[in-house]
């Protein structure tokens, strides 16, 4: 009788462990270049320097991670009417050492010379020097994440 007890709890505590995986609001997500595809747009995502993510709140502490292939994408995603939960996070690749940053704090180019895989023309910076460069370089304007979100999306971003 003892073993069944076991096994049940066992057998019960394994399947809660496979109810979902439960996602961090402070961390990037992992891409699987590829095979994952964007939230808005459907196409699979490959170009890690330009791939983003947003992280959502469906339910009281409940988070789930948006992807996309384009941070321009993101952007006009958060701008439109979805429906969707309260978003908590935003992520992007920075264009150089395609490392994830907290999209709030990146500086982005917008350049029409820019080729993205969704045609938004639209690179992330972590730093603002770097930024201006490459908007120089292609001919294009450097914005900070407030200055972006409202131009690409509409959005006004107070304290950001």
């Amino acid at each position: 009788m003892q073993h069944k007890t076991l096994l049940l709890t066992l057998l019960i505590l394994l399947l809660s462990a496979c109810g979902g995986a439960t996602v961090d609001p402070n961390t990037p997500p992992e891409i699987v270049y590829g095979e994952d595809v964007c939230q808005r747009c459907g196409m699979i995502i490959s170009d890690d320097r330009f791939a983003a993510a947003l992280v959502v709140e469906r339910a009281a502490n409940e988070f789930e991670s948006l992807l996309f292939d384009d941070a321009g994408e993101m952007f006009a995603f958060a701008g439109e009417d979805n429906g969707q939960a309260k978003i908590v996070s935003w992520f992007v690749h920075d264009y150089t050492s395609r490392e994830w940053l907290d999209a709030t704090a990146a500086w982005f180019v917008l350049a029409d010379s820019l080729q993205t895989p969704m045609g938004f023309g639209v690179a992330a910076c972590a730093h603002e020097l770097e930024a201006r460069s490459l908007a120089q370089e292609w001919g294009g304007e450097a914005l900070t994440f407030a200055q972006a979100a409202k131009k690409l999306a509409g959005l006004e971003m107070e304290g950001k």
